[in-house]
């Protein structure tokens, strides 16, 4: 009886090591499935809106426009910085992006904005490059942040890229909130606020004596 008894001992604790193993994956499966279950908050997507025409005489509406931005702002991160802490430090919002790269977008608001209006067609062959340098959130505090929005227009005849004028941009648009969302609204302000700023420059050229766009066929058709 001795004998048969430490025989079933090892039997026994080989069964109970099998028990415990199946609970430990039962566990283990029984919490991943959990995880999986958790879904993380879903990403908000921003764009910067259709832009209004504005009343450009077809004559000075550009050919063609093109928007180009530097590396770090390629992507489609809506990028902050917090001026009270390493304010060199470009942040992104984590559940808020925007729906394609800040030039994309900037070219199709500029594009729409200075089309001419009543449905003419442009007569300009001059083209329109915008070269963005910064476009940021930036919190002075925690509750009040403003939108940077600075640029380069450069006015290029229909061939060649030595510009034929130029003119630096600059825009510093409150948000109402501080937030992403509040950072949306000033961007889009700033946006309407530069395409009106173009406007103005090109209708301003125009008129400047001799050298105006349409003399000397510099931007007039030929």
């Amino acid at each position: 009886m001795k004998d048969a008894s430490r025989c079933a001992q090892p039997a026994r604790a080989r069964h109970w090591h099998r028990l415990r193993r199946f609970a430990c994956a039962a566990w283990v499966a029984s919490s991943l499935g959990g995880c999986a279950g958790l879904q993380s908050p879903p990403l908000a997507l921003y764009d910067l809106g259709l832009l209004e025409p504005i009343a450009v005489p077809a004559t000075l509406a550009p050919a063609r426009l093109e928007v180009l931005a530097p590396s770090w702002l390629s992507g489609s991160a809506m990028q902050y910085r917090l001026a009270w802490k390493q304010p060199e430090r470009r942040r992104s919002f984590v559940e808020s992006r925007w729906a394609a790269p800040p030039a994309d977008m900037l070219s199709q608001s500029l594009t729409r904005a200075l089309r001419p209006a009543h449905g003419e067609v442009a007569a300009s062959r001059c083209r329109l490059k915008v070269e963005l340098d910064e476009f940021v959130q930036v919190f002075e505090t925690a509750q009040d942040s403003h939108v940077e929005l600075v640029a380069r227009a450069r006015l290029l005849p229909s061939r060649g890229e030595l510009p034929l004028v130029e003119r630096d941009f600059s825009r510093r648009d409150v948000a109402d909130t501080p937030d992403a969302e509040g950072g949306v609204r000033a961007a889009r302000n700033a946006v309407r606020g530069m395409a009106a700023e173009l406007a103005e420059w090109l209708v301003e050229l125009d008129r400047s004596g001799m050298r105006g766009l349409n003399n000397g066929g510099r931007c007039a058709p030929s």
